[in-house]
């Protein structure tokens, strides 16, 4: 849940009117998470991310299960007059041998910021952060919010630009129950800032006690090499029934141009977006041979049940259609999952879970788990179960 939390409180500000504090201070956070998970049709990938066999397999869940294992440091320092030094660093490894996550990755942090904040005008940091996509849909409506967006499985994550940034001017504001979010990557593109860029805006509507939170975005990503665009809107609502149960419903819609094949800030290579099906092999090398999806639009919803103090109990559903510049990326998919978190404490957990993915036409699995996850698929189906132990400190 630690994860969850550091992507909600970068985007949930403190009050204006709040006091700074008296002096500095540094955290320490993380949590370490190991799991064995089953997949069926399982793909590996050659070195260009072309697919070349599927197969089942059981094993140690790469990075983690419910959530990525990851370690951080965060702090502040009281400037006087209501502001604050803030700075943040987080780095991911995998569980099963200590290595860095994504697997050889050259990044040491998935998060590494700086700014200030201010108790009158809100904070400003620069960095690798998470994007304002993913920031509202964890105010609100994310799944399994109760615990972690589940590492095996995040549909939404890869229709979310894959949560993270590089270079990113980041604002955030919050006024009573709402909140404001901007941000803008500088693009490192050859010949203008405008390639590679990123620039979105958001918007939140999450009181602290109520039956229900809003929240909505949209984000626009440039080519590293052209104008293309990929385009990014989310909207999406949570709702409190009783104590112990909530109903989360959520619509991420991605329109991209067919030269949108590069994007580093992403960072998404044209390897990358080849082995996750966004593109044909054939764009890395030409990037306007027609290929890829034009639009896709994702409607996600779960309830979540506390059955007691120590159980959780949570139902997630995704649904999503994909039109392509050319009709073989036409296609659509319907994925299912029930995941169980029980609390030992307060800081450690186990959990079970499963899964049921079905793909139809040319959506493939890849798309909406992303290269990160256990085992991405190229099949019709695939099923998953998950069991694990989780402490966060």
């Amino acid at each position: 849940m630690r994860q969850q939390i550091a992507i909600a409180s970068a985007a949930l500000l403190v009050l204006a009117g709040t006091a700074a504090q008296a002096q500095s201070s540094v955290t320490l956070y993380g949590t370490v998470d190991a799991s064995l998970r089953y997949e069926s049709h399982g793909a590996e990938y050659t070195a260009e991310g072309v697919p070349y066999r599927s197969r089942s397999r059981l094993r140690m869940s790469r990075g983690g299960g419910l959530s990525e294992s990851f370690w951080g440091l965060k702090g502040s320092e009281d400037l006087g007059g209501g502001l604050q030094a803030l700075f943040q660093v987080e780095s991911h490894f995998d569980i099963r041998n200590g290595e860095r996550v994504p697997e050889g990755d050259p990044q040491h942090f998935q998060i590494a910021s700086v700014g200030l904040q201010s108790d009158r005008w809100g904070q400003l940091t620069f960095g690798r952060q998470y994007n304002v996509a993913m920031e509202a849909a964890s105010l609100a409506y994310g799944s399994n919010l109760w615990g972690d967006y589940f590492n095996a499985l995040k549909p939404e994550h890869t229709l979310l630009a894959a949560s993270k940034t590089n270079n990113m001017v980041h604002y955030g504001a919050q006024l009573g129950d709402v909140v404001l979010l901007a941000q803008y990557a500088i693009g490192e593109g050859e010949g203008s800032a405008r390639r590679g860029s990123q620039v979105g805006a958001g918007l939140a509507y999450i009181p602290e006690k109520g039956p229900v939170k809003l929240a909505a975005a949209f984000m626009r990503s440039t080519d590293d090499a052209s104008h293309a665009r990929f385009d990014i809107a989310t909207a999406g609502a949570q709702f409190l029934i009783g104590e112990n149960l909530t109903l989360q419903a959520g619509y991420i819609g991605n329109r991209r141009d067919n030269a949108f094949t590069s994007f580093a800030n992403g960072p998404f290579t044209p390897v990358d977006l080849a082995g996750l099906g966004i593109i044909l092999p054939v764009q890395v090398l030409d990037a306007n041979f027609p290929g890829g999806f034009a639009k896709r639009r994702m409607a996600l919803g779960g309830l979540t049940w506390k059955a007691t103090p120590w159980l959780t109990l949570a139902f997630n559903a995704w649904f999503t259609r994909q039109r392509g510049h050319t009709s073989d990326f036409d296609g659509s998919a319907s994925q299912y999952q029930v995941v169980a978190g029980y609390l030992l404490s307060k800081r450690t957990m186990l959990y079970a879970e499963v899964d049921r993915s079905i793909y139809r036409g040319g959506l493939v699995g890849a798309q909406l788990v992303g290269l990160n996850a256990q085992s991405p698929t190229v099949d019709r189906t695939q099923t998953g179960v998950t069991f694990g132990v989780r402490h966060s400190f």
